[in-house]
């Protein structure tokens, strides 16, 4: 780590406000890189300027939609379609398939309530068949988003999603569809403390299924693995303490922040509950390791199949016999390597 490295910033683009009315002026700053995925690569082709909450969801877009693209093209050799929504910077809605309706189906139907007034991010070209599915499919109106991210727009899918008011922010980077595994951003993050700054790589796990300290207890099979890849690489972007369920590639729920890892169980088994989505046999992701097994034990109560989390516990060994008892296949990667906390 550079422990001298000076920024130098220039402004960028103006912001009404910054997260509330009273947070004013506010504005996003460039550091002039050249990085085709910087913020300031980002075109506003339509719609009302972005606001300050925009950009750091359009930041959280990017990791986790780059965490996806380059834990397939690790594993994989390929990167899927792609769509992803957030609220408050995180996933709310997620799809990965081999073709573009499909991912957006997958990402819309996650959390329908949590979507309305969300963002999306795809990386691909949406024209007017996926225009129609992002406003209409399983809606019982025009469903109401803030900005869509995406490569670049037809005419006509601009004019489909438009809201009165320029509510909706049309955002374009061709580069989105040319994500790969170098893709990650692993450039020095400072956050400001009272009195200075912390400072800190990047995040850029990606989980390797090939990575010989990875312990598998139990078999899942390829397309299992592809559920793990997915909801390792969700997890690992929302903010901590974070488990994340995953089906055939659509994120059934993301239970994130909260101060104990079995709450983070509780709250995605009743976030899958309350979207009506059937959680048996689904894959679930933990950002650290379980501290106990009450946490795997509320998850197989739902007919959770497999967990991809971290070890590292004194409990460990339990977790492991708890799983193995009832048929939950575990993979596990040491928490010095693979732990996923996240915005803490």
């Amino acid at each position: 780590m550079e422990q001298e490295k000076i920024i130098s910033i220039s402004l960028s683009a103006p912001c009404k406000y910054g997260e509330n009315a009273y947070q004013s002026p506010a504005a996003l700053y460039t550091t002039g890189q050249a990085d085709p995925l910087a913020l300031d690569k980002f075109k506003l082709i339509a719609g009302a300027p972005l606001s300050y909450n925009n950009y750091c969801d359009l930041d959280r877009l990017l990791q986790t939609t780059t965490h996806v693209a380059a834990t397939f093209d690790l594993n994989r050799n390929l990167v899927p379609f792609i769509a992803i929504g957030v609220k408050h910077g995180n996933a709310c809605g997620a799809g990965i398939a081999l073709n573009q309706s499909l991912a957006i189906k997958k990402m819309v139907t996650g959390d329908l309530q949590a979507l309305f007034g969300g963002l999306v991010m795809v990386n691909f070209p949406v024209k007017a068949e996926e225009a129609e599915l992002l406003l209409t499919h399983e809606s019982s109106g025009r469903r109401l988003l803030d900005g869509i991210i995406a490569p670049e727009f037809s005419p006509d899918a601009v004019e489909t999603l438009k809201r009165k008011g320029d509510k909706c922010r049309f955002v374009v980077n061709p580069e989105l569809a040319n994500l790969n595994r170098d893709s990650l951003d692993s450039e020095l993050i400072f956050r400001y403390v009272r009195g200075g700054y912390l400072v800190q790589p990047n995040y850029t796990y990606i989980l390797n299924l090939a990575d010989p300290d990875l312990k598998k207890y139990g078999e899942v099979t390829e397309a299992e693995e592809d559920d793990f890849l997915l909801a390792k690489a969700i997890c690992d972007t929302s903010n901590s303490n974070t488990i994340t369920i995953v089906l055939n590639g659509q994120l059934l729920a993301n239970g994130v922040g909260q101060q104990s890892r079995v709450n983070g169980a509780r709250l995605a088994i009743n976030l899958g509950n309350i979207n009506n989505h059937d959680l048996e046999d689904s894959m679930a992701a933990s950002d650290s390791f379980f501290p106990f097994s009450d946490g795997p034990r509320i998850l197989a109560s739902s007919g959770i199949k497999a967990i991809v989390s971290t070890s590292g516990s004194i409990k460990d060994e339990e977790v492991i016999s708890f799983c193995r008892q009832n048929g939950i296949a575990l993979y596990l990667i040491p928490d010095t390597k693979g732990r996923g906390f996240f915005n803490h």
